[in-house]
């Protein structure tokens, strides 16, 4: 009996353990949009607004670009300015790595009616909650650099504006996203 309870209590220990790393509380200082860079340019991040969607019990872990979150993130995005188009709610549209249980993860989206070359936004999620996009502008070509990101930093590759998607002539532009315990801080600069 004794060793019934005790194997009893440590399972409740340990799944309580595993519920909470699922958690998609953060700090109150997730809000904040990327910093300065590492290279000392100022960020030209989006004005960040917190997530609308109510907390879910604790979250599956893995990759999940189909989850309420992201297209609860993408439904609060204003039309893009150049186009006016909206902003492409279809999961099946989606790019990225959001994962609740990371510190930080991204979803890329882009409008609807998109072609190769159209505006991209990534939207940055800190332990599933989203905390803007990663910048200001939408650019095109823009994709996770998927070997380089890790836990907390999300890695985007910007291709040069101007080029086109069926040709090589573009420099690409590695960015990284980094959550630094408070705030996301932008380690360098996209192509203008």
């Amino acid at each position: 009996m004794f060793r019934t309870t005790v194997v009893t209590a440590a399972v409740a220990a340990v799944l309580g353990a595993l519920v909470a790393c699922g958690s998609s509380s953060g700090p109150s200082a997730a809000t904040s949009g990327p910093t300065s860079s590492d290279t000392g340019s100022p960020a030209s991040a989006a004005p960040q607004r917190p997530s609308t969607a109510p907390a879910a019990g604790p979250a599956s872990c893995g990759i999940d670009l189909s989850s309420p979150v992201v297209r609860a993130a993408v439904a609060q995005l204003p039309a893009e300015p150049a186009t006016q188009a909206p902003w492409n709610t279809n999961p099946a549209t989606f790019e990225g790595n959001f994962d609740p249980c990371v510190t930080l993860s991204a979803a890329i989206v882009t409008i609807e009616g998109a072609t190769g070359s159209s505006p991209q936004h990534a939207l940055l999620f800190h332990r599933g909650e989203y905390i803007g996009t990663a910048t200001a502008e939408a650019y095109g070509f823009t994709t996770l650099a998927a070997a380089a990101s890790t836990d907390d930093t999300v890695v985007l590759d910007y291709k040069t504006p101007g080029s086109c998607n069926a040709c090589d002539d573009g420099t690409h532009t590695q960015v990284g996203f980094h959550w630094d315990g408070r705030r996301v801080v932008m380690n360098g600069t996209p192509p203008n």
